[in-house]
């Protein structure tokens, strides 16, 4: 087993200023044949600072999509409001929903006020919806990716980059009263903490790439890879 794991270490990077950033909610009954609203809001995820109007003008990038429990992948067409984007998908059966958000066609961005240079930005969001019962055990889809996951202890986190999992990757907790913390994986990628409310927490990760490159005839210094999970704490 020890041969599957990254040795290497996710580095973490201060965040772009204000701390701006995309995050998943999802509004549901939890029953098979019953919509699901899925909603993608950008703002300061800390002090739910959402953003609003022309700034989410650019999220039509993000692509949204659901993964089934048979691994089917269902594809979510969204459109813009004035607070967020959203798209919504009817579950047909019980079981565990992997709602994924991705966007690797974003353009070189020059983030040099932010200490990162000219970069290639790639974006990954998740969450899961549950339809009855809990049958399957959730798996890394995105390049970087944490999975979280409730138990009797708290919320296990798990954290993997190109399917594998990564050791020492940091990882910031936020909850939705501001209260934040932070998480380094073990040797397996896992992590853990208590919730010290009810809501949606996210948890956010990010590794760059230091190769250089060209992406749509502009050169970067590296890829800036930014990972969001959220999971409701009930």
């Amino acid at each position: 087993m020890k041969n599957k794991i990254i040795i290497f270490a996710l580095l973490l990077i201060p965040f772009l200023s204000e701390a701006h950033g995309y995050w998943l909610e999802v509004k549901g009954s939890g029953k098979v044949g019953e919509p699901v609203k899925i909603q993608i809001f950008y703002g300061e995820f800390v002090n739910q600072g959402r953003m609003k109007g022309k700034f989410l003008d650019k999220m039509n990038e993000i692509k949204l999509f659901v993964i089934d429990e048979a691994g089917d992948r269902i594809n979510v067409p969204t459109f813009q409001t004035e607070t967020h984007w959203e798209g919504s998908f009817t579950p047909k059966t019980e079981g565990n929903y992997q709602i994924m958000g991705i966007n690797e066609t974003r353009e070189v961005q020059d983030w040099a006020k932010h200490n990162l240079g000219i970069v290639r930005p790639m974006q990954y969001l998740r969450t899961n919806y549950v339809v009855g019962k809990f049958t399957a055990v959730t798996k890394p889809n995105n390049f970087l990716d944490i999975i979280a996951t409730e138990s009797d202890n708290g919320i296990n986190l798990n954290a993997f980059k190109n399917n594998f999992p990564v050791d020492k990757a940091k990882l910031t907790i936020i909850s939705p009263d501001g209260w934040e913390k932070v998480r380094i994986t073990s040797e397996r990628g896992r992590a853990s903490f208590i919730p010290n409310t009810k809501g949606i927490y996210l948890i956010e990760a990010e590794w760059i790439d230091k190769t250089p490159g060209t992406y749509k005839e502009k050169e970067y210094e590296s890829i800036r890879y930014h990972s969001e999970t959220t999971i409701e704490v009930r």
